[in-house]
């Protein structure tokens, strides 16, 4: 299974983003995913729209689940990834209940 992370990185210091989506990331590889993780393929100084377009690219593109950190519903482009992945029936992981 392939999994995208998705949460909050818009008003986020950038150290604070990478360390929780690199936190995440090694929690899903121990759990046997292959991960696809936002922080290593949007360039920090990737504008809004670009990032977006990097990121639902490699979530629809790549993954059959999407796994949702516990900030996601504080992030505009997390909810969208997450309409995009339940408009495409990926399997959706939340961060508070595993």
């Amino acid at each position: 299974m392939t999994i995208f992370i998705s949460g909050k990185v818009s008003g986020e210091p950038y150290d604070q983003v990478k360390e929780k989506f690199i936190k995440a990331e090694y929690i899903l590889k121990r759990k046997g995913y292959t991960v696809v993780n936002p922080v290593r393929i949007v360039p920090p100084t990737a504008s809004q729209e670009y990032a977006m377009k990097l990121c639902i690219a490699n979530l629809t593109g790549a993954c059959d689940t999407i796994f949702m950190l516990s900030d996601w519903e504080q992030s505009e482009g997390a909810t969208l990834e997450h309409k995009i992945a339940k408009a495409c029936g990926l399997k959706i992981i939340y961060e508070d209940l595993c």
